[in-house]
C-alpha cells in the first residue's frame, strides 16, 4: 500500500507494514477453517516422508532376535494381538508390491482376486474407489505404506470435523477436538485397519454431503455434491466388510432420515430438486457396485459360500450389559498382562480387540436430550428430529443387543449379519453423532436446561453409576483395572457431562480427548520402514532362489512365515486365503470329505511327514476358525502335482528326494529351504 507525501510523492509501505499484514494474515488463518486440516496435512507429509507408520511388524524382531534392540522401532512395542494387520494386511501389500501389484495375484495359491476381502493395492479402475492405496501406484513401497497409515486416520479426524462444523458453523477448535475423541476411540485404535476406520469417515463424510447438498441452491452446487455423494457412497460399498458397514450405514440412515425430515419445511421447488439429485447420486453408486460385482461374482460366491466366515447369523439378546457401559475402564487394555484378566468367551470377549469399545456419552445425555426436546417443542413447536431418532436408534441398538427373540427385527435391519462385538461400532458412530447433535441443541441459546443445584445432583447420579460399573469390572476381572486405572474411571463421564450441561464445550472436549488419549496412547509403536520383513535373510534368500527359477512353487512349514514366499515375488501354496481356493485342495480331497476345513478364509501352513517308513495321505487339519494345516508326504504326490520345488521348514527332512538348499539362522529361530532333486 502506498502512502502519499506532503509533495504528492508516493512513498512505499515499509518493512513493519508488511510484517502486519503478514500477522493479520497468519491470525486470521489460524483462527480460520483450514488451519487444523493444514496441520493434519503437514504431520502426514512429515511421517510419509520419515517412512514411519504404527505397524506392529516388529513382532518379527522379537521372534527371531530375541531381546537385541530393534533399530526400527521409535516408540511403544508392537502388539502381537494385531494378527490382521501384521500378519495379512501388511504382508500382502508387500506381496503385491513384489508382483506388481495385479489384481489378480498369481502367488496366492492358484491365483487369488485381491480385491475382494483383504485391503491391499491393485491396479484396476476400483482402486479410484478406494483412494487411501492409490499412492503404491506412484511412491516407493514405504512412503506409501507410511502414507496410507496416516491417510486413514487423517480422513477420520477431518470426517468428524467436517461433520461438526456443517452443523455447528465456525466452532472450529470444537470440531477439532470432537473429531480427535473419535479417533482416539479405544475401539478404533485396538482394530486400526481401512475396515474398521473406512465405515466411519465414509458415513461422516456421506452425511456432511448430503446435508449441504440439501442446504444448496445453485444448480451448479446442487450437481458438485451430487457427484461427490455418488463417490461417496461407492467408496462405502466397496468396502466390502459387512459387519462394519452395516451398523454405520444404519446410523448413517437415521441421522440423514432425521435431517431430511427437518428440512421439510424448505420451499418445495428446491426441495424436490435436491431429493432428484440425492435419488440421482443412488443410482450412479448402483451402477458402479452392480459393475464391481458383476466383475468377481464368482469370488463373491465363494466368499458367501465358505464354512467361515460364511453366513454367519447372530440371534439377540445376551450381550454383556456391564461391558458396554464399561467403555470408561479401557485404559486396562493397554498392559497386556492386565488386558488377559478380562475374558468373557461366552460372549465373544477374548483379547484387546474384540474387548475394546467406545467410550459412551449418548446414554447419559439420553435423558437431558428428551428434556431439551420437549422444551424445545414446548415453548418453540420445534421436533430435532436428528437428536430423537438417534437417541431411539440408540435404544433400538440396545434392545437387540439384549432382547432375545427379535429375528424378525434382525433380518429386516440385517442386523443379523453382524456380530454384537461388531455392532459396537455402530452404536459407537451413534454416539459421536448424537453427542455432536446434542451439542448443536445446547448451542442454542434458546434451548435451557434446569439450574445448576440440578446438574449437580444428575452429575452425582452419573458418578454412581460409573462407581458401580468399575468396582463390577474389579470384582468380575481381578487383576485387569489397578488403583490408578479405577480412580481415572470414575471421572470422565460425570465431568464430561457436568461441563456439557453447563455449556462449556469445549472443556468438555479437552476432558474427553484427554482421557481418550490416555486410554490408547500406548496400542501402537512408531516403527519406521518395512525392511524388518523385505530385508531379513530369509527374505533375501527367497529372492535370490526365485530369481533363479520364478517359476518354483514355495510351501512352509513354520506358520509365522507362511507368506514369506509370495511376499517376496514367489508362487507359494502356504500363505493366508482371503477366500478358498477348493480346487487346489480338491486334488487331496476328491470326494470333498473335508471341504468343512479348507472351505473358509485361513491362515494356511504345511506339516510334512518325517517317517520315511510310512507314506501318509494328504490330509487337512482345522486348527482354528480361520487356521488349517496340510499334512503330506514331502516326496509324495501332492507337492509333486503343484508343481512345489521349495520346502521351508524349522527341522530337519530327511527324504532321498530332497537335498538342503540354504540355511538361515537367527539367534532365536533356525530356517531350513530344501530343494526337490
Amino acid at each position: 500500500m502506498a502512502v502519499i507525501t506532503a509533495d504528492g510523492q508516493a512513498m512505499s509501505a515499509g518493512p513493519s507494514d508488511a510484517r502486519s499484514r503478514l500477522a493479520r494474515f497468519g491470525w486470521t488463518f489460524v483462527r480460520g477453517i483450514w488451519f487444523f486440516p493444514a496441520l493434519l496435512a503437514v504431520l502426514l507429509t512429515l511421517l510419509t516422508v520419515l517412512q514411519i507408520s504404527g505397524s506392529s511388524m516388529g513382532v518379527y524382531q522379537s521372534m527371531l532376535y530375541g531381546s537385541q534392540p530393534d533399530a526400527n522401532l521409535l516408540l511403544n512395542e508392537p502388539q502381537l494381538i494385531r494378527s490382521d494387520e501384521w500378519i495379512v494386511n501388511t504382508q500382502l501389500t508387500i506381496a503385491q508390491d513384489a508382483a506388481g501389484y495385479p489384481r489378480i495375484n498369481p502367488n496366492i495359491g492358484q491365483g487369488a482376486d485381491v480385491s475382494v476381502v483383504v485391503d491391499v493395492p491393485y491396479k484396476e479402475w476400483s482402486t479410484a474407489f478406494k483412494p487411501h492405496n492409490l499412492a503404491f501406484l506412484v511412491l516407493p513401497l514405504d512412503y506409501a505404506f507410511a502414507l496410507k497409515w496416516w491417510l486413514i486416520a487423517l480422513l477420520l479426524i477431518l470426517s468428524g470435523y467436517c461433520f461438526v462444523l456443517v452443523l455447528i458453523p465456525g466452532q472450529y477448535w470444537l470440531a477439532a477436538g470432537l473429531s480427535l475423541t473419535l479417533f482416539f476411540s479405544p475401539f478404533v485404535q485396538w482394530w486400526y485397519q481401512y475396515n474398521t476406520l473406512a465405515p466411519l469417515y465414509y458415513a461422516l463424510f456421506i452425511a456432511t454431503v448430503f446435508v449441504l447438498l440439501l442446504r444448496s441452491k445453485r444448480l451448479l452446487t446442487t450437481i458438485a455434491w451430487a457427484v461427490l455423494l455418488a463417490y461417496l457412497l461407492t467408496c462405502f460399498a466397496l468396502i466390502l466388510y459387512p459387519p462394519f458397514q452395516i451398523p454405520c450405514a444404519l446410523a448413517l440412515a437415521i441421522f440423514c432420515v432425521g435431517h431430511l425430515v427437518e428440512r421439510y419445511g424448505a420451499p418445495r421447488t428446491a426441495r424436490l430438486r435436491q431429493l432428484v439429485f440425492a435419488a440421482a447420486s443412488l443410482v450412479v453408486a448402483g451402477i458402479l457396485i452392480g459393475l464391481f460385482v458383476a466383475t468377481r461374482l464368482d469370488v463373491i460366491n465363494t466368499v458367501l459360500q465358505t464354512a467361515y466366515p460364511g453366513q454367519r447369523l447372530t440371534r439377540s439378546g445376551g450381550f454383556d450389559l456391564a461391558h458396554l457401559f464399561s467403555g470408561h475402564t479401557s485404559l486396562g487394555l493397554e498392559s497386556s498382562s492386565s488386558a488377559a484378566k478380562y475374558s468373557l468367551p461366552e460372549k465373544g470377549l477374548t483379547n484387546q480387540s474384540e474387548n475394546s469399545n467406545f467410550l459412551l456419552m449418548l446414554p447419559y445425555l439420553i435423558a437431558p436430550s428428551l428434556y431439551l426436546l420437549y422444551q424445545t417443542h414446548r415453548t418453540r413447536r420445534i421436533v430435532d428430529w436428528p437428536l430423537l431418532l438417534v437417541n431411539l436408534a440408540f435404544l433400538g441398538a440396545l434392545a437387540w443387543l439384549f432382547v432375545p427373540h427379535l429375528s424378525a427385527f434382525g433380518r429386516l435391519l440385517f442386523l443379523d449379519r453382524v456380530p454384537h462385538t461388531r455392532l459396537l461400532i455402530g452404536i459407537g458412530l451413534l454416539n459421536f453423532i448424537g453427542l455432536v447433535l446434542f451439542v448443536r441443541r445446547l448451542h442454542d441459546q434458546r434451548s435451557a436446561l434446569p439450574g445448576r443445584t440440578a446438574i449437580i445432583g444428575y452429575t452425582l447420579a452419573l458418578l454412581l453409576v460409573q462407581t458401580l460399573l468399575s468396582l463390577h469390572v474389579v470384582r468380575t476381572f481381578p487383576g485387569y483395572l489397578h488403583l490408578g486405572g479405577f480412580a481415572l474411571s470414575l471421572v470422565p463421564v460425570p465431568l464430561v457431562a457436568y461441563l456439557a450441561l453447563r455449556r462449556r464445550f469445549a472443556w468438555a472436549t479437552s476432558v474427553l480427548l484427554a482421557v481418550s488419549v490416555a486410554m490408547t496412547a500406548f496400542i501402537h509403536p512408531l516403527y519406521r520402514g518395512t525392511t524388518t520383513l523385505t530385508q531379513t535373510p530369509l527374505s533375501r534368500s527367497i529372492r535370490a532362489m526365485t530369481a533363479e527359477d520364478p517359476d518354483a512353487v514355495w510351501a512352509a512349514e513354520v506358520g509365522i512365515i507362511q507368506n514369506f514366499a509370495y511376499m517376496n515375488g514367489a508362487p507359494s501354496l502356504s500363505g493366508v486365503y482371503a477366500y478358498p481356493q477348493s480346487q487346489l485342495w480338491r486334488t487331496a480331497d476328491e470326494q470333498g470329505q473335508q471341504d468343512f476345513v479348507y472351505n473358509r478364509y485361513a491362515h494356511v501352513w504345511f506339516t510334512f511327514d518325517r517317517n520315511p517308513a510310512v507314506m501318509s495321505t494328504t490330509t487337512f487339519t482345522l486348527t482354528g476358525a480361520d487356521h488349517f494345516r496340510v499334512n503330506t508326504e514331502p516326496c509324495g504326490p501332492f507337492l509333486r502335482q503343484h508343481r512345489v520345488k521349495y520346502l521351508v521348514t524349522g527341522t530337519e527332512i530327511n527324504e532321498s528326494c530332497l537335498k538342503l538348499r540354504d540355511t538361515i539362522r537367527y539367534p532365536e529361530a533356525t530356517f531350513l529351504i530344501y530343494e526337490f532333486w
